[in-house]
This record gives C-alpha cells, sequence and structure tokens, in this order.
C-alpha cells in the first residue's frame, strides 16, 4: 500500500512538473482563417500587431492565442482575396470566444503609430473596429440600426434636430456636447451608421472615446454588430469608415459560396 502511495505521490509531481505547451501566438504575415459565424469566414494575411498593455485582469482573461485580432491598416487597404473554402472546412473551425471575436485597426493617415489593446484609441487618426454576433434580444426584437435610433430618442431633447456632415443629430438630454446621431450607409443591405459623440477634450485627468459608432444589421453575414470608436476629429470621415469596414469584410469573407449573402 506504501509502494503505491509514493507511486502516485511521483506521479504528481511528474506531472506538476511537466512544463505546459505554449500556445501560439499569431503573428504578421500569418494566413489566418477565422469564424466569425457560418456566414462570415474571414481568410486573411495578419497586419501588423498591437501591443498588449498590461492589467491586474491578465492572468485570467489575457489570451493572446485566441484572440481574432487582425491588424492594424490604412482605410484605403487592399487586401489579398482568398477562394471561399470548403463546406466541411467550415464546419470544422470553432466559433470565437464571446470576449474575443473579430478586431482590427484602421489608419485615416500615412502617419506611424503602435496599436495596442488599451482602454482608449492610440493616436487621432485610428479607427478601432469590432464585430460581434447580435445578441438574443436584438434578433428576437427584429432591431436594424434604424430602428435602434428611433429607439434612442426618448434619450434626446425634443425640437431639438440638426444635420451635420450629412448625419441626423440631437442633443441628449443627459448633458450639452453630447449627441446622437444616424446616417445612411452606401453599402447595400446596410440600414446605417448610429453614433454617439461627446464634443468635448480629452484631457490628462479625463479622457475618454468621443465618438462610438455601431450597425445592428440583421441582413448582412447572418446577422453581425459593428462597432468602432474614434476622436472628434474624425466626425466628418463617418461615412468612409462605414464604407471602409464593409468593404474589408466583403473581401477577407470566404465562407462557403452557397452561403454567402447576395451583395
Amino acid at each position: 500500500m506504501q509502494h503505491k502511495v509514493m507511486v502516485s505521490l511521483c506521479l504528481v509531481f511528474l506531472i506538476g512538473c511537466t512544463p505546459k505547451e505554449k500556445s501560439y501566438i499569431p503573428q504578421e504575415g500569418d494566413l489566418v482563417t477565422w469564424k466569425q459565424n457560418p456566414q462570415l469566414i474571414v481568410k486573411a494575411k495578419l497586419g501588423l500587431r498591437r501591443e498588449h498593455i498590461p492589467d491586474q485582469f491578465d492572468y485570467e482573461f489575457y489570451r493572446p492565442a485566441r484572440e481574432h485580432y487582425l491588424g492594424q491598416f490604412p482605410i484605403d487597404y487592399t487586401p489579398e482575396k482568398f477562394e471561399p473554402i470548403a463546406q466541411q472546412e467550415a464546419d470544422s473551425l470553432p466559433m470565437p470566444d464571446s470576449n474575443r471575436q473579430l478586431q482590427f485597426d484602421l489608419k485615416l493617415s500615412n502617419l506611424d503609430f503602435q496599436a495596442t489593446d488599451g482602454y482608449l484609441p492610440d493616436h487621432d487618426d485610428q479607427v478601432r473596429v469590432r464585430i460581434e454576433g447580435l445578441t438574443i434580444d436584438m434578433r428576437a426584437e427584429k432591431l436594424d440600426t434604424y430602428k435602434t435610433f428611433l429607439q434612442r430618442k426618448e434619450f434626446f431633447k425634443k425640437n431639438s434636430k440638426f444635420e451635420k456632415y450629412g448625419l441626423t443629430c440631437y442633443p441628449k438630454k443627459v448633458a450639452d456636447n453630447f449627441y446622437g446621431c444616424y446616417g445612411k450607409s452606401k453599402e447595400q443591405d446596410v440600414a446605417g451608421v448610429l453614433l454617439d459623440v461627446v464634443a468635448l477634450e480629452n484631457t490628462v485627468d479625463n479622457r475618454f472615446v468621443q465618438i462610438r459608432g455601431e450597425s445592428y444589421e440583421p441582413n448582412k453575414y447572418g446577422g453581425i454588430w459593428v462597432q468602432w470608436e474614434t476622436n472628434l476629429n474624425n466626425w466628418d470621415k463617418w461615412q468612409e469608415i462605414d464604407s471602409a469596414i464593409w468593404r474589408l469584410l466583403g473581401t477577407w469573407n470566404s465562407a462557403p459560396s452557397p452561403q454567402k449573402l447576395t451583395k
């Protein structure tokens, strides 16, 4: 009996001391095939990698090998187009983690700056983009971008509508210099873009995201929620940003042909 216990303890120590195999972290230039959903499967060569900003929750949540971050690209970037993958391969691909879905950054100028995963955009000319699936509630209510805009009108000041940069905007009740805007997209089957704008300057002691853009689109790629962030100086570039996002998704998408949405 004592011999068996000793053997068991030895095995425990051996297993505990065996180094775990490290997961591969995707690098710039790697060709990846990442499944957002059955109708949106991105096949792309990765761009410049972002720098991680450590925080106290890294041990629990930071998993760079599982992140679907495509890279940082110029807004006029034209990626290589790949043929649709086979249905068998598509079925075998895992869905992304709920908190590590498709992401990429866009640059609105030729300036060089390092992308990070920090809380705020890294530069005045950066756009951070995140793609998620529509929530169960969104699908149940059959929400799209314009319907969501109408729902939010209760938070806007009455009789305060104004037009700016091709957007319909309202000041918000919550505070001066806070605005909600809606603009129509040039993309087929896309209802439009919602903007939440905070028209205040960032300071050393008070930093925040100045513009958040959102599109809730049930008719694109099986239903996706496009989210992006940028700085106030890019308010007038909202349509250029929107068009670039949809153009890139269309080029990157290599889902099997029968499942692709008609453009």
